[in-house]
C-alpha cells in the first residue's frame, strides 16, 4: 500500500505542485542543485549498488562502501536490497516467461510500473548470499526509517538552511524520487522495447544509447542480459556508462576489486552467432 501510494501521489504532486510552487516562489539555485545531487546519489545507489554489486556481484568492495550504497539506494524508494535483488535475479532467470516479474510480454505498462502495484505471490528467494552483509541486515530491519529520512527529511532540512524548506522537500525529495523511479523503470520497459539486439536474438532485452543517457549507463541491456556478471553495460570506451566509469575509477584506488568482465572471445562469438541468426532470418 505504501509503495502504491508513493507511485500515485508523488508524480501527481510533482506535476501539479511544482509549477504552482515555482510560479509563487520562483527558483533559487539550491533547489535544482539538491535535485541533481540527490538524483545522482540515488541513481548510483541503484545502478552500482542494488544492481551491479548486490544483484550480480560484478565486483567486490569494502563494507563501508556497501553501507554508503545501501543508504543511497534507499533514497530511491525502490524497496529493500533483498526484495529488489530477489525480483531482479528472478527476472534474469525467468526472462520473458510467466514467472518474470516485469515481463515485457505482458505489456509495456506492466513492465514499466504495473508489476510494482500488482499483487503477486512471489517469495523472496535466491538471495541467501546477501543476508550476511551487515549493511543489508540493518536495512532489512529499518528500511522505511532509512528511506523516509534520506529521501524526504534530509531535503526538507537542507531547504531550511536556505530558508525554503518546502522547496527543498519538493525539489530534492518528491520530484527527485519520481524521476529516479521512472528512469529506473525505463530499464524494464523501454530497454525491452526499443534498441538493438547484437549479442542475443533470443531475448527481448535491447541496447539503447538513448536510454543509457537517462539510466546512468544501464541502457545497453541486450549485452547485460547476455553477460549479466560483467561490471560494464556499455563495453565500448565511448558508451555512456558512468556506473562503469565510477566502478573502474574506484578499482584504481583498490576501493573496488575483483571486477568481472566477459572475455573478448565470448563477446565476439555472441556477436557472430547473432549475425548468423539475422542472416538466416533474412534468407
Amino acid at each position: 500500500l505504501a509503495i502504491l501510494s508513493a507511485l500515485i501521489i508523488l508524480p501527481l504532486i510533482s506535476v501539479f505542485a511544482l509549477p504552482v510552487y515555482i510560479y509563487n516562489n520562483g527558483i533559487v539555485w539550491q533547489e535544482p542543485a539538491i535535485l541533481l545531487i540527490g538524483w545522482f546519489s540515488a541513481g548510483m545507489g541503484i545502478t552500482i549498488g542494488y544492481h551491479r554489486l548486490f544483484s550480480h556481484c560484478t565486483f567486490k568492495t569494502y563494507s563501508i562502501v556497501e553501507w554508503i550504497l545501501m543508504i543511497c539506494g534507499s533514497m530511491a524508494l525502490q524497496n529493500s536490497i533483498i526484495n529488489w535483488c530477489s525480483d531482479h535475479r528472478r527476472h534474469h532467470k525467468k526472462l520473458d516467461t510467466e514467472d518474470d516479474p516485469y515481463s515485457i510480454t505482458k505489456g509495456f505498462l506492466h513492465a514499466h510500473i504495473g508489476w510494482v502495484v500488482k499483487k503477486n505471490d512471489y517469495k523472496i528467494k535466491g538471495v541467501s548470499d546477501l543476508y550476511k552483509k551487515p549493511a543489508i541486515k540493518f536495512q532489512n530491519k529499518y528500511y522505511w526509517q532509512i528511506a523516509i529520512f534520506f529521501a524526504f527529511i534530509i531535503p526538507l532540512l537542507l531547504g531550511v538552511v536556505f530558508n525554503r524548506p518546502w522547496g527543498g522537500l519538493l525539489w530534492g525529495g518528491i520530484v527527485r524520487v519520481t524521476l529516479v523511479h521512472h528512469f529506473t523503470f525505463f530499464i524494464n520497459s523501454f530497454c525491452h522495447y526499443i534498441g538493438k539486439r547484437n549479442y542475443d536474438r533470443n531475448t527481448t532485452a535491447r541496447d539503447s544509447w538513448i536510454m543509457a543517457l537517462f539510466t546512468f549507463g544501464e541502457g545497453y541491456h541486450n549485452f547485460h542480459h547476455k553477460f549479466q556478471w560483467d561490471y560494464r553495460n556499455g563495453i565500448k570506451w565511448y558508451n555512456f556508462d558512468p556506473s562503469k566509469w565510477i566502478i573502474k575509477t574506484l578499482s584504481f584506488f583498490n576501493i573496488a576489486h575483483s571486477l568481472r568482465k566477459a572475455p573478448n572471445h565470448s563477446i565476439i562469438l555472441a556477436k557472430i552467432d547473432t549475425l548468423n541468426k539475422k542472416i538466416k532470418q533474412i534468407s
